[in-house]
């Protein structure tokens, strides 16, 4: 049986914005207080992946990042910044 390796981010800008994206999924978990099935299942994610992403772990694609945004309702560049965009 082959092994399967997991895809790694391997960049300080890979793993600043997972951090981002972990520290703003939490966020929004627990301002909607859900628990992290729940959140998973509204990310239209796995819970295991969701798990990843929180510690980092995971590589998502473009269109994942994008599904979870939406789902959410925040903007990309907060999803993946951490940060609310300032309106002016």
């Amino acid at each position: 049986m082959a092994t399967i390796k997991r895809k790694k981010t391997d960049t300080d800008l890979g793993t600043m914005i997972l951090r981002n994206m972990a520290l703003v999924m939490e966020r929004e978990r627990e301002r909607r207080g859900l628990n992290k099935k729940e959140m998973a299942r509204l990310c239209e994610i796995t819970s295991p992946y969701y798990l990843q992403i929180l510690d980092a772990s995971a590589n998502p694609s473009l269109q994942v990042i994008t599904r979870i945004s939406t789902n959410l309702k925040i903007p990309l560049q907060e999803l993946m910044m951490g940060q609310k965009l300032s309106v002016e």
